[in-house]
């Protein structure tokens, strides 16, 4: 039986997706469009850049890139770094983050405003409990969370965003 037990660990492994590389992701006015790019695990590192192309801004949800990571089968477990147009006239993006604990945010914190055509340069290490988010090569910041496991995802929420990505 122990046979059969490793066997089953390998395919889970084995079929388990990694994403590394470009990618587009867009969502209607309102609606989110996300995308978890590999497997949790309690120790995670990885880099990417997001920019928005266009926005699809909604009275319920501006338009936004989301890099991130996630603990359980959403985003309801979550530490989102994001680059958001808050209101259509803005001409920039404020580029901050979020920890999100049971569906709600429990921390917000904005980092640096840049140009809307701007692209943000996101770096995140989980380990411990702890996420390191680095962001356009500013000092880490450290989050602490009572996540075990977690998977790296994109997102974007009313817009079209383009992705690259190196786990």
């Amino acid at each position: 039986m122990r046979f059969f037990g490793s066997l089953a660990l390998s395919l889970v492994l084995a079929s388990t997706p990694v994403f590394s590389g470009s990618l587009r992701l867009s969502a209607e006015p309102g609606k989110f469009n996300a995308k978890t790019l590999a497997a949790p695990a309690a120790d995670i590192s990885f880099g990417g850049t997001a920019k928005l192309l266009t926005f699809n801004s909604s009275p319920q949800w501006p338009a936004a890139s989301y890099i991130g990571i996630h603990q359980g089968p959403d985003r309801n477990d979550s530490v989102q770094v994001l680059a958001i147009r808050n209101r259509p006239a803005d001409d920039y993006l404020v580029i901050g983050y979020r920890l999100v604990i049971g569906g709600k945010e429990a921390k917000v914190e904005s980092l640096v405003n840049v140009p809307a055509g701007a692209t943000m340069r996101v770096h995140i290490r989980f380990k411990n409990g702890v996420a390191y988010v680095q962001v356009n090569g500013r000092d880490p910041v450290e989050v602490r969370t009572p996540f075990k496991q977690v998977a790296p995802y994109v997102s974007v929420s009313s817009g079209e965003a383009e992705f690259s990505i190196d786990l």
